[in-house]
C-alpha cells in the first residue's frame, strides 16, 4: 500500500507540470524603419479554453499591449525615448453570430463570424507605427520592449460571486526585449 501511495504522490507531483499550458509570452517581434518607426508581433498561448468560452457567451475581452523605446548607452543607463499603450478588444454578438474585434492602434473595427480570425486579430500586431516618434539617430542601438496583458473584465459587485472564476483569465507576458540599429 506504501508504494501505491509514493507511486500516486510522485505521478502527481511530476505529471502536472509537464501536462500545464504554456503561459503566453509574445514572438515574432521585428522592427523596420524608414521615414516611420513600425513593428510587428503575435502573442502565442494566450486563449485557454475557459476564455474562449467566455467570448463566444458575450463578455468582451480586451488585451492591453504596452510599449517602451529605448536607446542603448554603453556606460550608462539607458535613455527611455517614450511609452506607448493600446488595445485590441473583441466582443461577440450572439444575434448577428459574429466577432467585432477594434484594433485601437490603427483605430479600425474588423467583424468576422469566423472565430480563429479574430482570435489572430487580438494576439497579432503588423506594422503597428510608433507615434509621435522621438528623434532617432543612424548607427545608435535602440532597444524596443514590449508587454501583454489580458484585461481583467470588470463587473458589477453583485455578480462577483457568481463569476468567481474571472480572475483565473488574468495574465502578464514577461517584457520581451527587442535590440535593433537604425
Amino acid at each position: 500500500m506504501k508504494k501505491v501511495f509514493v507511486f500516486f504522490v510522485l505521478y502527481f507531483a511530476f505529471s502536472s507540470p509537464l501536462f500545464a499550458a504554456e503561459p503566453p509570452r509574445i514572438d515574432g517581434v521585428r522592427t523596420t524603419y524608414d521615414s516611420e518607426l513600425r513593428f510587428s508581433f503575435y502573442v502565442s498561448g494566450a486563449f485557454k479554453k475557459d476564455l474562449e468560452d467566455a467570448i463566444n457567451s458575450g463578455m468582451p475581452t480586451s488585451f492591453t499591449y504596452v510599449v517602451k523605446l529605448y536607446r542603448k548607452r554603453d556606460m550608462w543607463l539607458d535613455e527611455q525615448l517614450g511609452s506607448w499603450k493600446f488595445n485590441h478588444t473583441v466582443k461577440y454578438d450572439a444575434l448577428k453570430q459574429e466577432y467585432q474585434v477594434n484594433i485601437e492602434e490603427k483605430n479600425f473595427v474588423e467583424t468576422t463570424k469566423d472565430f480563429d480570425a479574430a482570435k489572430a486579430m487580438m494576439v497579432t500586431g503588423n506594422d503597428v507605427i510608433i507615434s509621435p516618434i522621438p528623434a532617432l539617430n543612424k548607427n545608435e542601438a535602440y532597444e524596443l520592449k514590449l508587454m501583454a496583458e489580458l484585461d481583467v473584465v470588470r463587473i458589477p459587485s453583485v455578480f462577483k460571486y457568481l463569476f468567481f472564476f474571472v480572475k483565473l483569465w488574468d495574465f502578464k507576458t514577461d517584457w520581451y526585449s527587442h535590440d535593433f540599429t537604425i
